[in-house]
């Protein structure tokens, strides 16, 4: 890692390479337009350089961007380097899922802990669809879309190189029915078999984490081979990344406890079989 970044930079980058690409021009014949060296190009797509903005603006010119296009890539580029990164729901800005989608497409491996649901990387399409309509934010279309999305979003477990993850979900998302019990036995069976899975451990917070109940706050530690790890959390009105050193040490320090208060591994699954199971039986 020879320079620092932030999320914010890495999905500036991601929008400029993604721009350049629509375009169909490689970094060299950029780079031969711009008169800069290939590796500065390389070097702004993966957000490891800092993008002055009279740069982004002339990469927007070169590779043609539309009004839509700028605004929306400038905006990105304004206050790059700050340490937290609001990202409203309700903004001008694409849904925050979009830029979790980018993040953790670079990363390597995350750490998840979800209090009150199934984490969106674990959730089956039926659960999804249930807690995106309970949500109350989103038309039908809405759902669709944002259920594709998840469900895309879900490919990075099975990819050629796939994430590292684990997951610390606590027992009460696990027996509050989200649907149906059907449903529920689906959602159970699929992390289940998640669980088996060597990229991927499920970890069972219990109900008996006293130390653990005050905190109702899901979070998501991202961690990249050549950036900086971050963090992101969720409100119901925006997501919010934290770059900042001290702020990622203390989600750090949160995941230490999660290890010491949930279940093991062998555990964990024991209590997923059981409530599978019972889910089950509620069925019939």
């Amino acid at each position: 890692m020879t320079e620092e970044s932030t999320a914010r930079r890495r999905e500036l980058g991601n929008e400029l390479r993604l721009l350049r690409k629509r375009r169909n021009m490689s970094g060299h014949e950029l780079g031969r337009r711009l008169e800069w060296p290939a590796s500065n190009i390389s070097r702004l797509e993966t957000g490891v350089r800092p993008l002055p903005i009279v740069e982004v603006a002339t990469f927007l010119a070169t590779c043609g961007a539309t009004a839509a296009e700028r605004s929306r890539v400038l905006k990105l580029a304004a206050h790059q380097d700050d340490q937290y990164w609001i990202r409203p729901y309700f903004g001008q800005l694409a849904d925050p899922l979009q830029s979790v989608i980018i993040q953790e497409n670079l990363a390597k491996s995350l750490i998840v802990y979800e209090p009150v649901a199934i984490p969106g990387l674990l959730q089956t399409e039926g659960y999804m669809r249930t807690a995106f309509g309970w949500d109350g934010r989103y038309t039908r279309e809405r759902i669709d879309l944002l259920t594709e999305a998840r469900m895309s979003r879900q490919n990075v477990l099975s990819r050629k190189n796939p994430l590292r993850c684990t997951v610390f979900v606590h027992e009460r998302a696990l027996r509050a029915i989200v649907g149906d019990t059907k449903v529920m036995h689906e959602q159970l069976l699929h992390l289940l078999l998640s669980s088996n899975l060597p990229q991927c451990s499920i970890r069972v917070v219990p109900e008996s984490a006293a130390t653990l109940r005050l905190h109702d706050s899901s979070f998501n530690i991202l961690e990249f081979d050549d950036h900086p790890t971050a963090v992101y959390t969720d409100t119901y009105a925006a997501g919010v990344f934290v770059d900042d050193r001290a702020g990622v040490e203390s989600y750090y320090i949160l995941s230490t406890r999660l290890e010491q208060s949930s279940l093991n591994k062998g555990e964990s699954r024991q209590l997923l079989t059981q409530l599978a199971s019972e889910y089950d039986r509620m069925e019939e």
